[in-house]
């Protein structure tokens, strides 16, 4: 029996392991795009829950006067934009009354239009998007689009 040395891989092994790797890339990268996707529209949902709960605490504890002169600085950290989603608000963007968008790159999600006396609407955005379109089909955010938010009860009294 005559023993050989080898000392390097076949050309059938290695296209074989080419091949399972192929394999395994194609099954993988679908469900990290659609990991990606998820994290996005848990992104967008957490800024907009957070969003409608940082206008109703700077407004119930602050005030109408507050509501109108202050700026969006003081309200909240969530990444807002105006006019549309290339335009970032700035440090000087009003809050009330103004239109802010919660985009998804370039695609406006959702428009929160901040009204005077502590109202607010949330409507979905104009153009259609899966990652936007999955936001909107959230419960909590089914719940409030398309009408009118009232901030804070008119039973709260300021000093």
């Amino acid at each position: 029996m005559l023993l050989l040395n080898r000392k390097a891989f076949t050309m059938i092994e290695l296209i074989f392991v080419i091949v399972i790797i192929g394999i395994l890339a194609a099954v993988a990268l679908p469900k990290l795009a659609a990991t990606r996707d998820d994290a996005k529209v848990s992104q967008l949902v957490a800024d907009a829950r957070t969003l409608l709960t940082d206008f109703q605490n700077f407004y119930t504890s602050q005030g109408p006067q507050k509501w109108q002169n202050e700026t969006i600085e003081e309200l909240t950290e969530v990444p807002l934009h105006v006019s549309n989603c290339a335009t970032p608000a700035t440090t000087s963007t009003q809050i009330s009354p103004s239109v802010f968008l919660l985009c998804n790159g370039n695609i406006p999600c959702l428009t929160f239009t901040t009204i005077d006396e502590g109202n607010l609407t949330i409507a979905d955005g104009t153009t259609a998007d899966p990652i936007c379109d999955a936001v909107k089909a959230v419960p909590s955010i089914k719940a409030l689009s398309n009408k009118e938010y009232q901030l804070a009860g008119k039973t709260v009294k300021r000093r």
